[in-house]
This record gives structure tokens, C-alpha cells and sequence, in this order.
């Protein structure tokens, strides 16, 4: 990955913005601050509570996955009307 350097400037309460160069799905930094006065930033990407389950479950997540790619590549079919059935009961 190339580093790109840029000139942030400072608003009248010593904030900077990072703004269009931080990627659309990071959510929060770690930041690390130097003795010399620089500042490290890393991106982070946090999941919701709710989702942190796929990421635990192997099997699951694996398989999503596999949905996804079987999706992306046009390897799908329409379920049968009556599963939808069988499942709410």
C-alpha cells in the first residue's frame, strides 16, 4: 500500500478531519502518540453486537460465504413457496 501524504489543517479547536480519506467501513481508530509528537492512527472495523455471533461460528460463517459467492456467480434458484411455511411453524 502507498503512503499518501497530506496537509490536515487544524479548525479553530485544534481538531483535524480526516473525512473522504478514511474508507468507507471503518468505524473508529486506535491511535498511538509518539514522544515526538506524531500521532499513529490504525483503522478499526467494529461488527454489532447482534453479528458478533457469525464471526464465532465457524460453520456458519463459512457458509454464508459460500451464499455469497454462489449468489455473486448467479448460482441461485427460488425456494419452493411452502418453506417459508415449514419454517414459522
Amino acid at each position: 500500500m502507498a503512503a499518501i501524504e497530506k496537509i490536515l489543517k487544524v479548525d479553530s479547536k485544534k481538531r483535524i478531519t480526516i473525512g473522504k480519506l478514511a474508507p468507507d467501513d471503518v468505524t473508529s481508530y486506535d491511535a498511538q502518540f509518539l514522544e515526538d509528537g506524531s500521532i499513529i492512527l490504525k483503522p478499526r472495523v467494529e461488527i454489532p453486537a447482534e453479528e458478533a455471533w457469525l464471526f464465532k461460528n465457524k460453520n456458519a460463517l463459512e457458509s454464508l460465504k459460500r451464499g455469497l459467492e454462489d449468489s455473486a456467480a448467479g448460482k441461485i434458484s427460488e425456494l419452493d413457496s411452502d418453506f417459508w411455511d415449514d419454517i414459522e411453524e
